[in-house]
């Protein structure tokens, strides 16, 4: 049997595919799973691992993806993004069987717009797997990572300054400023983790740009990962070699999730209900209960309130302590909600 799943954004998005290729091998052995997905991730994946192929939409517009496709012959073709553009394609693929996963957006808006829960809220990967009647998520990491991958993954640790061999890695950027904590908090975090004997690692992604040059005019020489100098693969790999990684909603966590590292989370703007809520077993998410939550449905340039509280009142000493409660025990789980 062969199947396609059709994601092409974001980067979070399109790692969460990675388990479900997984999940759908375990239920169907023999099975082939492919993906089809924007051409920048292209530094995501190595066939087969875990996508038998993947089909890249690039600069040649939909026209060519679509022959591409259907010269596969798929039994199974599922919508896995649920776009305009994705509807628009499906009717235009021939496979056997065709699926779209239910993405909850009404419900979400509404959950924004009026605080109303008309139902239970999937996770995101839960969504993904019910669209194949499957349940179970296969557990982290969802990368193929051996001594080889780890070698390179400490190689590139090495080349950013870290070398004490406890390494905690800290990306302190995003898309929307209203998911980003203070960077003097991070930097504050950053000197308390290094006078324990830790290495400190920043990373940053793309459009991070503005955050590095933030980092880089404060007070302290900090070590720097920039995955803009590897491809994601290779950052994964990178990210498997660290004890804990701190990071709040973004695609970066995901990445660090899906190489099996342990997390801490700190979420803002976007709550649980939104399905990004870490799936892996070793992780902490640091979160507020204030009325104003969830504001937005990804996150938005300025507090919507004025006064920023979903981030602001997280301290350093709660992401310091979950980070050290981590460290101590990696099979630690929770949510500190307070």
């Amino acid at each position: 049997m062969r199947i396609l799943l059709l994601r092409f954004s974001s980067l979070g998005d399109v790692i969460l595919t990675m388990p479900i290729a997984q999940a759908l091998m375990k239920a169907l052995p023999g099975a082939t799973v492919d993906l089809g997905t924007k051409l920048e991730y292209k530094g995501l994946f190595i066939p087969p691992d875990p996508f038998g192929s993947v089909l890249y939409l690039d600069d040649a517009g939909l026209a060519p993806f679509i022959r591409s496709v259907n010269r596969q012959r798929y039994d199974i073709i599922a919508d896995l993004h649920a776009s305009l553009r994705t509807m628009t394609m499906m009717p235009l693929l021939r496979a056997r069987t065709k699926k779209r996963y239910r993405k909850g957006s009404f419900s979400r808006r509404l959950l924004v717009s009026t605080d109303l829960r008309l139902s239970p809220f999937p996770s995101v990967l839960q969504r993904y797997l019910g669209t194949f009647d499957l349940s179970e998520v296969p557990d982290t990491p969802w990368f193929s990572i051996g001594s080889e991958e780890k070698q390179r993954g400490v190689s590139i640790l090495h080349a950013a300054g870290a070398h004490r061999g406890r390494t905690i890695g800290i990306a302190p950027g995003a898309k929307w400023a209203t998911k980003k904590w203070n960077m003097e908090r991070y930097v504050e975090l950053a000197h308390r983790l290094e006078a324990g004997s830790s290495d400190v690692v920043f990373v940053f992604g793309k459009g991070d740009e503005g955050d590095r040059d933030t980092l880089v005019r404060s007070t302290g020489d900090f070590k720097i990962l920039d995955t803009a100098a590897s491809t994601l693969r290779e950052t994964a790999y990178a990210l498997a070699s660290m004890d804990v990684f701190v990071s709040s909603d973004t695609g970066l966590m995901h990445l660090a999730e899906a190489a099996g590292t342990p997390l801490v989370v700190l979420f803002g703007p976007t709550t649980r209900e939104f399905g990004f809520f870490p799936a892996g077993s070793r992780s902490i998410v640091i979160e507020k209960k204030l009325v104003c939550r969830p504001c937005s449905l990804h996150g938005s340039e300025t507090c919507k309130e004025g006064h920023f509280r979903c981030m602001e009142d997280i301290t350093v000493d709660e992401i310091e302590s979950a980070v050290r409660k981590l460290l101590g025990d990696a099979r630690t789980t929770g949510t500190g909600v307070a």
